[in-house]
């Protein structure tokens, strides 16, 4: 335990020391100091010239004093003037002594080479080393890393680095562009899904982009791609199912976003024509009906109303007593005749609308079949009744005339 102990407080100490040194931090004056290496370096302080030494006189021994006369000698009575003091000029340096350094001008930073990195480096410069990424520092920002990294083709790898940027700073003004260049990148790789995911979160948080309606178009080539028949990578590799489930919400997602636009409507007619194509009746005739309420007068409304009134006789022909769907198919195509004369003519709306109606008197024969078998008598001549009186041309109510005479013959008495 004790090794571990001392194991773990040396591991610390080191990192402790090592990752002030990383990120430009040396200790000075007792306490740590952060260096910025993007500013140019500072000159050395210019040192004073050195003062040179005035050689001194060779030292002589003294003399001995004089012996002293007998008679001492009259002192002069004439007093010296005192001799003025001559003025000191500095000695000249000798042609031996270092000659002093000479202080080179600073380096001067031109502004316009420095540019939005220089201000996005000085900002993170300005943070404590501890709230600082560990991209901060390096001599770009990651947002600089990736736009270098896409250019150069290296998409993977542009891609990680725009999602770093993209964590950076919810208030990045590079942030919007970051989403919008990751998208591309991840558009370029394949990875479809994962590029529609960044598209969304586009769209999502910047409503007002420039890049929003290029998006959605995006969008709603990726959602193309997965009908074509490409698959949704996970961890780089594709699923063995179709992602149509995928396409199709990615569609209703972008009618989500705009639901008046012209991309909308374009969006609901192919949803619709893919359920038509799958032969999903009921899907169909909700999108195409959607699409006839909503856009009356797109480009595809008539193509619209005519495959909604056959996407109902669709629908009915599994239910063989229910006569409301046929009805309203009916309905809807002589509306479409009606209004589109000429195109009803072309796709022989007329004889759509006799089967229509044969199916109808077909269904209202089986109901009065049904409970004259099950001994409702009356009920049965309710519902033939109904068919002579509703399709008195119908081939079905000759026959249903003929099937209750038949039946009332049997069951009279003495028969």
């Amino acid at each position: 335990m004790r090794r571990l102990l001392t194991s773990l407080t040396v591991f610390a100490i080191l990192v402790g020391t090592c990752v002030p040194a990383a990120a430009n931090w040396v200790w000075r004056n007792g306490r740590w100091v952060y260096v910025d290496t993007t500013e140019p370096a500072l000159p050395p302080p210019a040192e004073p010239p050195k003062e040179v030494e005035k050689p001194r006189a060779p030292i002589r021994p003294t003399p001995p004093p004089p012996e002293e006369p007998a008679e001492k000698p009259a002192p002069a009575t004439k007093t010296e003037a005192p001799t003025a003091r001559k003025a000191e000029t500095p000695a000249a340096p000798s042609p031996n002594a270092p000659a002093p350094p000479a202080v080179e001008p600073a380096a001067r930073s031109d502004p316009a080479e420095a540019g939005t990195a220089a201000d996005a480096r000085k900002t993170l410069a300005s943070q404590p080393w501890w709230k600082r990424g560990w991209w901060s520092f390096g001599e770009k920002t990651p947002f600089e890393q990736a736009k270098a990294d896409f250019a150069a083709g290296n998409y993977r790898l542009a891609a990680m680095k725009f999602k770093d940027a993209i964590k950076e700073s919810p208030t990045a003004p590079h942030r919007e562009e970051a989403m919008w260049m990751r998208a591309s990148a991840l558009f370029a790789l394949k990875e479809y899904y994962q590029a529609y995911e960044q598209y969304e979160e586009l769209i999502t948080q910047y409503a007002g982009s420039p890049h929003y309606r290029e998006a959605l178009l995006k969008e709603i080539e990726i959602a193309e791609l997965f009908l074509k028949g490409e698959r949704r990578k996970i961890w780089g590799m594709p699923l063995m199912v179709r992602s149509d489930t995928e396409a199709l919400e990615i569609l209703r997602k972008v009618y989500e976003h705009q639901p008046a636009g012209e991309l909308a409507a374009s969006v609901v007619i192919r949803i619709a024509d893919y359920h038509w194509a799958k032969s999903e009746w009921t899907e169909a005739e909700d999108y195409y009906d959607k699409y006839c309420r909503e856009y009356p007068n797109g480009q595809a409304a008539r193509e619209a109303e005519f495959k909604r009134a056959k996407c109902a006789i669709e629908r009915c022909r599994g239910a063989r007593y229910d006569t409301t769907c046929l009805q309203l198919a009916y309905d809807r195509l002589r509306q479409f005749q009606a209004k589109f004369p000429d195109v009803a003519e072309r796709e022989g709306v007329t004889a759509v609308l006799e089967e229509v109606r044969n199916r109808q008197a077909q269904a209202l024969y089986e109901i009065a079949a049904r409970y004259h078998r099950a001994g409702q008598v009356l009920a049965a001549a309710f519902y033939a009744e109904r068919l002579r009186e509703r399709f008195p041309d119908s081939p079905w109510n000759a026959i249903a005339t003929k099937f209750m005479a038949e039946k009332a013959v049997r069951e009279e008495p003495g028969k």
